[in-house]
């Protein structure tokens, strides 16, 4: 069964990351325990993270694949789930090289995604609230925009460095 989630760039991204996770977790751990499940923007990818979190981590399957695969099957809420996992557990990768720099390219990617995504999300709640924003409000969501932008600037200059 072969879940289709579009041809959006993002999502391809996604998916090789967690097919890194399941594959060769060694490439991406333990960077990618880091990322939260809301760093996947297809719902079928986040699932599949959320098993992959419940599992232990990407950092289980350094020790012992088998048991890692299983836990995180054993995490899947249905067959739907189950069947994602399965197939990105043996789907053959984008890349040509998978090394540590194609590993880094996937993290740096979706991080970068996710951090965009909240700059966006803060800059539109301080458009929307206007001048009925509170000054400590103001002035807490104007760092946090700041810090993820240097953040989103140090990812694009330094790549898998700086996470």
């Amino acid at each position: 069964m072969c879940i289709i989630v579009s041809r959006n760039p993002a999502h391809r991204t996604e998916r090789e990351l967690l097919k890194l996770a399941l594959q060769k977790p060694a490439l991406v751990s333990p960077a990618f325990d880091a990322y939260g499940v809301d760093e996947f923007t297809a719902p079928p990818y986040a699932a599949v993270r959320r098993c992959i979190e419940e599992a232990g981590g990407a950092e289980q399957g350094l020790t012992d694949d088998r048991a890692y695969l299983g836990a995180v099957l054993d995490a899947a809420p249905d067959n739907t789930v189950r069947n994602l996992v399965t197939e990105l557990a043996v789907e053959v990768f984008r890349g040509k090289s998978i090394d540590e720099t194609y590993a880094g390219m996937h993290l740096v990617h979706v991080r970068l995604r996710a951090v965009d995504r909240r700059i966006n999300d803060v800059q539109g709640s301080l458009a929307r609230l206007g001048s009925n924003v509170a000054p400590q409000d103001l002035a807490a969501a104007q760092n946090e925009v700041w810090v993820l932008q240097q953040y989103a600037q140090s990812l694009r200059a330094h790549g898998a460095a700086a996470l």
